[in-house]
């Protein structure tokens, strides 16, 4: 039922959502990879899981809370939805996290992802995540720290899915090259940079800030 649902959904969100003009500074190569891209609210999501030409051949990466009805309600209210400083947020923060625990869960668990948790199955979002690399398909990351409402920080991304180069290289035998995606509304444009990967030759924790910096640089620079 979910992949049909997804099937069915996709051109209906498409007519919703604003177009955005795709360009690659490189043609993709077919390689097993990492995309990662900018949040822009909900918009990000949405252009990534609907337009993305990769879209078929990619699993995104979604918070395991949204995917669960009793679980959504507390990652709404966590999560910025809307300005907490506002006079209406007290109504907010009422009405809108149960409504939304029954109508975004089913849509989540229809889009191919892989469930990221923040607990003790932490691994098996890294495990999975390997599997579907090394079965040949994508995965799509949004590393963005969320500060408030419409905000998230300009110099920090969330770093642990990094530990996915080195493992998926000692694999394989080859490097996991990522690809930072820019998603920009007011230019109507999803630029893909060209890839990066790590130095196989020297140890994560010492390229870390390198990695995390191409990361920003291509998901918030202008396009």
């Amino acid at each position: 039922m979910g992949k049909i649902f997804y099937r069915l959904a996709v051109p209906l969100v498409r007519l919703f959502i604003p177009r955005l003009r795709v360009e690659w500074d490189v043609p993709f190569d077919g390689e097993p990879c990492v995309f990662v891209a900018n949040h822009e609210r909900a918009i990000g999501p949405l252009e990534m899981a609907a337009c993305f030409p990769l879209r078929k051949e990619s699993h995104i990466w979604i918070y395991a809370a949204p995917l669960d009805r009793k679980t959504t309600p507390d990652y709404v209210r966590a999560d910025h939805w809307w300005n907490e400083e506002g006079k209406l947020a007290p109504l907010w923060n009422r009405i809108i996290p149960p409504v939304v625990a029954l109508i975004l869960p089913p849509i989540l668990r229809s889009v191919p992802h892989v469930p990221v948790y923040h607990d003790g199955r932490a691994a098996t979002t890294v495990k999975e995540s390997l599997r579907l690399l090394q079965a040949g398909r994508n995965i799509v990351i949004f590393p963005e720290i969320p500060t408030g409402f419409g905000q998230h920080d300009m110099e920090k991304i969330n770093e642990g899915w990094l530990m996915m180069l080195p493992m998926y290289e000692k694999r394989t035998g080859k490097p996991l090259k990522v690809w930072p995606v820019r998603l920009d509304l007011e230019a109507k444009k999803m630029r893909i940079h060209a890839p990066f990967v790590m130095d196989g030759e020297s140890p994560l924790r010492e390229q870390t800030e390198e990695l995390s910096r191409k990361v920003l640089q291509g998901i918030f620079d202008p396009v």
